[in-house]
């Protein structure tokens, strides 16, 4: 009997022995599965944080260095650089002079910023007649679309067939005796020509924002506000904008941060027969200035001063937008 009893003893002993290692081993196997998730996971962000620092936080801060240095020359014809604020002071002595690149640019700038903020009325009041479901609304849902899922340079090409002299445009004017000017070729006419062009296709993702926005409004306070005999303009401003009003804000505030980046597609429109387009003062702005000075890979220090320049001067203005928008904001919850 005790021999008995003792070998159920040493019996259960291995048992609970043999369930102590399996667990263990489990415990184990867990983890290195976790760790080779946890390794998988940071592999992948590694490239893409490699590149943010590369191309993102060094070329900035390589940029913020080169606004504060100014190069010449030594004795021995070798190039120096030391810190200097002569970038900054020629670029405030750029608006004394009637001539000026800067001055031109930024008022082109200003332009197609006033253009983007006028679509957004615009881009909103089409969002809610397509939400209303007018007549046709698919098929002007998608001819207000198709601009921001086609190339943009099939659309530049047709844009510019459609208005030079002896397309369409100019053949139906032609008709009632009226000559269509040059509009692309001259430099007096050729951003307003651009800034339409933007208006044209500038309605895509706004519009599925809009669109998106007003679908989550319940069907039960529309349908309360048909019952009280709302007419469409009071449902739209009374109802839809108060309830929708945080993606309007969100549009306005990122629209104000592009304020001084605000440009058209110039360089799709300066084709091969048009390159003079690219270094004219009446067309360009201030980011395709940059862009230019720097593709041209000469005097850097001074683009790169006046982008530090706009970018001080933007990021007060974006956040006090914000506040003010945070401030008009209706406190509605659905």
């Amino acid at each position: 009997m005790e021999q008995t009893e003792n070998a159920e003893k040493t019996a259960v002993a291995e048992n609970f022995g043999g369930v102590g290692t399996s667990g263990g081993k489990k415990k184990r196997q867990i983890k290195q599965k976790t760790l080779r998730e946890w390794l998988f996971a940071y592999g992948m962000l590694l490239l893409p944080l490699i590149q943010f620092a590369i191309f993102y936080i060094w070329i900035n801060a390589n940029s913020i260095v080169m606004a504060f240095r100014e190069f010449a020359w030594d004795d021995d014809g070798n190039e120096i650089y030391y810190w200097s604020m002569a970038n900054f002071t020629r670029f405030f002595m750029e608006w004394s002079n009637p001539e000026s690149v800067i001055v031109s640019a930024l008022l082109n700038t200003l332009r197609y910023f006033a253009a983007g903020v006028i679509m957004v009325p615009v881009t909103f009041l089409v969002s809610y007649f397509l939400f209303k479901k007018i007549w046709g609304y698919k098929v002007f849902r998608v001819v207000f679309f198709l601009p921001s899922i086609v190339s943009a340079v099939l659309f530049v090409t047709t844009y510019i067939e459609l208005i030079k002299y002896g397309g369409p445009l100019s053949t139906v004017l032609g008709w009632f005796n009226i000559q269509l000017p040059e509009l692309i070729n001259d430099p007096t006419r050729t951003t307003g020509t651009i800034i339409a062009f933007t208006v044209w296709t500038g309605f895509g993702v706004n519009m599925i924002l809009y669109q998106s926005a007003m679908s989550r409004i319940p069907q039960e306070i529309i349908e309360a506000a048909q019952l009280d005999g709302c007419p469409w303009y009071r449902e739209l401003w009374s109802v839809v904008i108060p309830m929708v009003w945080p993606t309007i804000s969100t549009t306005l505030i990122l629209l104000f941060t592009s304020l001084f980046n605000s440009t058209g597609p110039i360089l799709l429109f300066a084709d091969a027969g048009r390159q003079a387009l690219l270094d004219n003062k009446e067309v360009t702005t201030v980011a395709f200035w940059i862009y230019q000075k720097t593709r041209g890979g000469v005097d850097l220090n001074y683009p790169a001063a006046i982008g530090i320049f706009f970018t001080v001067v933007s990021v007060p203005i974006v956040f006090l937008v914000r506040w003010v928008f945070n401030k008009l904001d209706p406190d509605v919850t659905y």
